[in-house]
């Protein structure tokens, strides 16, 4: 079994602390009007020591992310789904967090939408799954799948034959686009996912034509 060592693990925790006082702020407030002196001061920490754990205040917003993926890993190592029933998880398990944090959510998808980021940014260091998941040490170094790769996989379960790329970039659009409206028009969003979901996957079945006789 992996071993951690107290500076792993202090780092892992310090960083825990981090996006747990992010979201704390970020209810009263939205990122960019959060300081990273705000954040240290929340935690007990100097501005200096925050940057020994990220490079910058921006950064928090891809733990979070890689936070996230992490979850639906463990979920789906513990309780499997194929198909679309994983696929109405993942929306589940989103629209869960968007409830909680929807200010964050969406200060996150506009920093998407005006940086790069590559997949490998959103891996989260073992020690922080120890400290999150210390009953599966299986997952300390499994690679954490990209929200993409994700639903690619279970489209491809759902019709092996069948080009997973139109209904990816659909379930795309609604996955960003349904938070922003959930959050500026003041509406539920797991509704919102479902609506979509349902007209995304009975779309979809109908493109597919009549099965066999």
């Amino acid at each position: 079994m992996m071993e951690f060592g107290k500076r792993a693990l202090n780092k892992a925790q310090t960083r825990l602390d981090i996006l747990a006082a992010v979201y704390r702020l970020s209810n009263e407030a939205n990122f960019r009007d959060i300081t990273v002196k705000n954040i240290a001061r929340e935690i007990g920490i100097t501005e200096m020591t925050f940057f020994n754990y990220l490079a910058k205040k921006e950064d928090i917003l891809i733990y979070m992310t890689g936070i996230w993926a992490l979850d639906l890993l463990v979920l789906q190592h513990k309780y499997p789904l194929r198909g679309e029933a994983a696929i109405r998880r993942i929306f589940r398990h989103t629209a869960e967090r968007v409830q909680q944090h929807s200010r964050l959510m969406v200060n996150y998808i506009a920093y998407l939408a005006t940086n790069e980021i590559d997949n490998a940014a959103y891996d989260v260091e073992a020690a922080d799954r120890y400290l999150l998941y210390p009953d599966l040490p299986e997952l300390f170094t499994e690679k954490i799948p990209s929200g993409n790769e994700l639903l690619l996989k279970h489209l491809v379960e759902i019709d092996p034959a069948r080009d997973p790329m139109p209904t990816l970039l659909h379930l795309a659009s609604c996955f960003y686009g349904d938070i922003l409206i959930a959050h500026t028009a003041g509406l539920d969003i797991q509704k919102l996912y479902d609506d979509s979901l349902d007209l995304i996957f009975g779309a979809a079945g109908q493109s597919a034509g009549p099965g066999p006789g």
